[in-house]
């Protein structure tokens, strides 16, 4: 056994839920009553974003509005390498090693449509060293948790239901897990709450200890938000674009697009990428009215007293002209063209009048949705959400100082050449500030995070073959072509 040198992660780390079978018994009859309607059919993933990391020792702040928490105890998978479509046999092969984790939330109680102030706050997944082990039987770790020293809670990966090595080969079989993503393989039933002044230990046998000490939220402090935007302000649109083994920044030419060293290219010469550095990708459900109506037959829970929103990772994210791969043997596969707003400097607990201070600039969004996968756990889970390459966003990066309103802008998608969908992000529910507001209000954004505003009514199934055209007025036209599994040799 060895520690790795500990840096925090520099992927996505994962969290699953409902994979220990006491948790999943402790729903007893709901899992057949509404709003879940059958026990789950696969991994429940949600994303715990980069301001919830925090090290052993650090201190986790108890909000206000939340004053217990709950000490969510699980064994983190460091993934070493590549994993796409791994299977059970080899899996491990693919973990370079192990590390404790406290995955806290705020109690709640439904797993349908959870708030992301639940799981996302700052500080709110504290990790511990990373150990290497060839020996380690992940599938057979006891961990306790202790509050002021005094073990309060027991329990083992014995009772996972996806054993470690089925966890992963169940995830990537939709998703690609990267070098330095993190997989929690789950916690398990009656998880112990903590309170401020209280200090928390952590045990995984063979793999170490996490402590960290709970403090109470203090005051707000005078705004100190100094990060530079990502871009100097100006009015040129930018790209990022691979050509002759670089990435290069392009922008807009007549004849395609023109490289900072003066080259101008066709823009079918160079491969897209995502117009900036993708940080946290945040999406909005159900934020036009005209789409809440056009789901109204398929909704369980059709009133909110807060935005639906939800996390999607960087393993999604393609840019311009890529290819999304559509599964063969599913129903309803549908787009969303959505304005994505992208973040420039720290944003926390910022007031509606001055959110709009906080944005860079503005890209389109094509989000796809696979229908067929939906379950009413954590809906919209990322079997559905967050498959490799459903998140195009380009071409264009276009500075906030060359919109005037993004609140009345026409978009639009068109499948082969046919417009399907049209709307106006003068219609949002929830628009930029009030977004920005609300979720600064628990965690910090930082530059380069990106909010995907939601879409309007008009999705259509897509297919194979299809180019799904999504445009919004003075951002940009972004082009996406489907491809079946016979492409991928599935």
């Amino acid at each position: 056994m060895h520690t790795l040198p500990h840096t925090p992660p520099r992927g996505t780390v994962y969290g699953t839920l409902l994979n220990h079978r006491d948790a999943l018994a402790a729903l007893g009859e709901q899992v057949h009553a509404a709003p879940y309607k059958a026990p789950p059919k696969a991994p429940i993933l949600y994303i715990k974003p980069r301001n919830t990391w925090a090290q052993t020792g650090d201190a986790v702040v108890v909000p206000a509005d939340a004053p217990e928490l709950e000490m969510g105890a699980t064994l983190g998978l460091v993934i070493g390498r590549t994993a796409c479509r791994v299977s059970a046999a080899n899996a491990l092969s693919f973990v370079a090693g192990y590390v404790v984790m406290n995955d806290i939330s705020v109690p709640h109680t439904a797993v349908y449509r959870p708030s992301m102030r639940f799981k996302c706050r700052d500080g709110f997944c504290p990790m511990g060293e990373v150990v290497a082990n060839d020996t380690i039987d992940p599938d057979n770790l006891a961990i306790t948790v202790a509050l002021d020293g005094e073990v309060v809670h027991r329990s083992s990966t014995a009772g996972l239901i996806r054993p470690v090595a089925q966890l992963l080969a169940d995830v990537t079989e939709f998703m690609t897990l990267h070098p330095g993503d993190v997989l929690a393989v789950g916690v398990a039933a009656g998880a112990p709450r903590a309170r401020a002044g209280q200090r928390v230990r952590i045990t995984i046998e063979g793999i170490g200890q996490l402590e960290h000490t709970l403090v109470a939220e203090a005051a707000p402090a005078a705004e100190s938000n100094r990060a530079q935007p990502i871009h100097a302000a100006s009015v040129a649109k930018t790209a990022r674009v691979a050509y002759g083994g670089a990435i290069h920044t392009a922008t807009e030419h007549p004849h395609g697009v023109q490289l900072a060293d003066g080259r101008v290219l066709a823009e079918a010469e160079v491969v897209w990428l995502p117009p900036f550095e993708v940080g946290t990708v945040i999406a909005l459900g159900l934020n036009y009215a005209d789409h809440v109506k056009e789901l109204s037959k398929e909704l369980t829970v059709t009133t909110q007293d807060e935005p639906l929103a939800f996390l999607k990772s960087a393993s999604a994210v393609i840019g311009h002209r890529g290819q999304t791969r559509r599964p063969d043997g599913v129903a309803f596969m549908h787009y969303e063209c959505e304005l994505a707003v992208v973040i420039g400097r720290t944003a926390k607990s910022v007031r509606p009048e001055e959110a709009m201070q906080y944005v860079a600039g503005y890209t389109v969004a094509n989000d796809y949705a696979i229908r067929d996968y939906l379950e009413n756990y954590y809906r919209p889970n990322l079997r559905v959400k967050n498959r490799d390459g459903c998140t195009v966003l380009g071409p264009w990066f276009v500075p906030a100082s060359a919109v005037p309103n993004p609140h009345h802008l026409a978009l639009r998608t068109q499948v082969n050449g046919v417009v399907t969908q049209q709307g106006n992000t003068a219609d949002l529910i929830s628009d930029i500030p009030a977004l920005i507001a609300y979720l600064s209000g628990f965690m910090t954004l930082q530059p380069g995070d990106v909010i995907l505003t939601g879409t309007p009514d008009g999705v259509v199934n897509v297919n194979a073959g299809d180019e799904v055209v999504t445009e919004i007025d003075g951002i940009g036209r972004l082009v996406n072509t489907l491809v079946s599994d016979s492409i991928f040799s599935v």
